[in-house]
């Protein structure tokens, strides 16, 4: 009989290569990445030396033993790539866990789905991908899963689903994150950007679902109706889709109300190594990601069309507009004097909005291209996303679309491009202007040019002050006139910010009703007092007021108040060695329209000595009044008579005092 001991070794020499386990050994990932980093540099001499056979010409029994080296390094590049890549199942771990804590905290309740937890993708994408996917997942069932009753009030099961599916297609990964919820509220989202200022309402009736779905991804707009510890706050789609395509990938969105919302994220397998497009600028090239462009053109194509609207230049390529921007410009580079052909055009897909042309001198080659990173001084200029290494071995800076059209200050929606060309319209013909429609503090409804409105502001009663009989608004450290106030400030008013070049006033109103557009020229004239005349808007009269009154009325208030006060007031300030007294006090009287010197040697006469409760009055003072600074706020521990130097109002006080006994 045989023993158990015995019968190990026979079946290891029989069968060992079907029962023993696969062999592995563990390798630090700084070492994979030297892997990668090597075959990278491999790539490169590959393509140089192919790049130097074309040149130069090679034979036959050459060229097939260039073809024989040139299939085993991309099949070496392939296999070391492998190493790299990790299950989807990483990005899937921390989801079950976070559905089950939100459910529970939301009052909900939702069945995930998860699917191609088998596909593979490189370990680096996948901690970029992490971020974007657990704020979609949140936003799905914060936003878009109902609660239990309103489910199955609607017809639906009490359990929502969210499923989460990853394939590979290509060489790109799809990830779809899609839920069975109530959809996206369009008109929620148009009202919110109409609120924030995007958009006006006449601008938003032209808006197509696409766009307005779109929204979603602005910065700033959320549909939840308050803000908790889930969403709210307005910032986190337009985060990622930024990060999404930050690393070459692409994020749309469809939703259907009633039904659901899915969102589709593509994204490359690895950021290692990406196809792109070699540009020339002068005698400068750049690669610009092959992921980022949708379309070349040539300048002189007769599907283009380049036009000057509202100082903007607008390339229309097939009935669609889109801004268009030169290179060289945003580099600062000089164009080339001679060039061997008509510009391209390149339609580059950003990820802070709508689509824009970049103008180049050309479009080189089409490459693989090996990304590094680049040092943080080229970073900070804000359009390169890194450093590439082209088939000729000499570095080149990587282009980044999201920044160039920061850079260049695009418009970040095409409606806004419809605006600017309707203004310019507009101003040609002179038919037809834009109006804010508000109602007064009395109630009434009139018309103000929206071209004076800078912005809508909510003040509180504390920053309306009163001078002298003038009112005045504290704004952003600023004091601004303050027309229409009426001595009900105890409430919260609004406010409108008029500009005027240099000059701006503030104008107090109950609220904003609408925008619309009106004839610039009135129905019935009034050229006296505020009110420029009478517009007929729709069956009824409103009064459109003037402008110029408007800033007129807060000139002529200052100069009674200057007329009143004499001159500027001549305040001395005889420590100069001071910094709080020299770099805070004195711009504060020079904001406030006096003269400030800190010559105190008797030449010229104060009208006021304003100095430090610890410093000696001067000698020159005499009958000059001087004003003691104190650096504590409890009297009792200063100087008696002394002001404590943060007292504002009391120091603009004791000036204004002193501008009233020298008048």
């Amino acid at each position: 009989m045989e023993t158990p001991a015995a019968e190990a070794p026979a079946r290891r020499v029989g069968d060992g290569t079907r029962d023993r386990a696969p062999r592995t050994i563990r390798l630090p990932l700084a070492l994979i990445d030297q892997l990668m980093n090597g075959i990278s540099d491999m790539v490169l001499a590959r393509n140089d030396l192919a790049r130097k056979m074309r040149d130069h010409g090679a034979d036959t029994e050459l060229e097939s033993s260039f073809e024989r080296l040139s299939a085993n390094v991309a099949d070496l590049r392939d296999m070391i790539s492998k190493t790299r890549m990790q299950r989807v199942d990483r990005l899937y771990a921390a989801i079950p866990r976070m559905v089950r804590d939100l459910t529970r905290d939301l009052g909900k309740k939702a069945t995930l789905e998860l699917d191609g937890g088998d596909v593979e993708m490189d370990r680096e994408m996948i901690e970029m991908v992490v971020d974007p996917l657990t704020h979609i997942v949140r936003n799905a069932l914060d936003h878009g899963i109902e609660i239990p009753a309103d489910r199955i009030a609607a017809g639906k099961p009490e359990s929502g689903t969210l499923r989460i599916v990853a394939r590979q297609s290509g060489n790109q990964i799809v990830i779809e994150v899609s839920d069975d919820g109530r959809g996206i509220n369009r008109a929620a989202l148009v009202e919110k950007a109409i609120t924030a200022g995007l958009f006006t309402p006449v601008d938003a009736a032209t808006l197509s679902d696409a766009e307005k779905l779109n929204l979603i991804f602005h910065a700033g707009l959320s549909t939840a109706a308050k803000v908790t510890s889930v969403s709210g706050r307005g910032v986190g789609m337009d985060v990622v889709r930024a990060n999404i395509e930050q690393i070459g990938g692409v994020i749309g969105i469809t939703s259907a109300s009633g039904i659901g919302t899915t969102i589709t994220m593509r994204v490359p397998l690895t950021l290692t190594i990406i196809p792109g497009l070699i540009v020339r600028c002068g005698d400068h090239f750049f690669a610009m990601p092959r992921g980022n462009v949708v379309e070349l053109l040539h300048q002189n194509s007769s599907m283009v069309s380049i036009e000057n609207i509202g100082g903007a230049r607008i390339a229309t390529i097939r009935g669609e507009r889109h801004s268009l921007i030169e290179l060289e410009d945003v580099l600062k580079m000089p164009r080339a004097t001679e060039t061997s052909g008509p510009r391209t055009l390149m339609v580059i897909r950003s990820s802070v909005g709508q689509p824009y042309v970049l103008g180049v001198q050309a479009v080189e080659s089409n490459e693989e291209l090996v990304i590094r990173p680049a040092t943080p001084a080229i970073t900070t200029v804000g359009v390169f996303a890194g450093m590439t290494l082209p088939d000729n071995g000499q570095p080149m800076l990587l282009l980044d679309a999201a920044g160039i059209a920061q850079k260049a200050e695009l418009p970040l929606r095409e409606p806004e491009i419809r605006t600017r060309a309707a203004a310019v319209e507009a101003e040609t013909s002179a038919a037809l202007i834009q109006a804010l429609i508000y109602r007064e503090r009395d109630g009434r409804e009139r018309l103000l040019p929206l071209s004076v409105v800078d912005r809508v502001e909510d003040l509180e009663a504390s920053q309306i002050t009163m001078s002298d009989g003038l009112a005045f608004a504290r704004i952003d450290d600023r004091l601004l006139p303050a027309l229409n106030t009426d001595g009900r400030e105890s409430s919260p008013p609004k406010s409108l910010r008029l500009h005027a070049g240099n000059e701006q006033i503030c104008y107090l109103i109950d609220d904003v009703v609408d925008i619309i557009e009106v004839p610039a020229k009135v129905d019935v004239a009034l050229p006296s007092g505020r009110v420029a005349g009478l517009v007929m808007v729709g069956d009824t009269q409103l009064e459109m007021v003037d402008p110029f009154a408007l800033f007129a009325e807060a000139a002529e208030r200052r100069a009674t108040n200057n007329s009143r006060i004499g001159r500027p007031i001549q305040c001395l300030i005889p420590d100069a060695e001071d910094p709080w007294m020299r770099q805070i006090l004195a711009p504060l009287l020079v904001r406030a329209g006096h003269d400030v010197t800190f010559d105190a040697s008797g030449e010229v006469k104060p009208d006021i000595i304003l100095c430090s409760s610890e410093q000696p009055v001067p000698a020159t003072a005499g009958d000059v009044p001087v004003l003691m600074l104190r650096e504590v706020a409890d009297p009792a521990a200063g100087t008696p008579d002394s002001i404590y130097r943060y007292d504002r109002d009391t120091i603009m006080a004791a000036v204004a005092q002193a501008a009233r006994r020298t008048a």
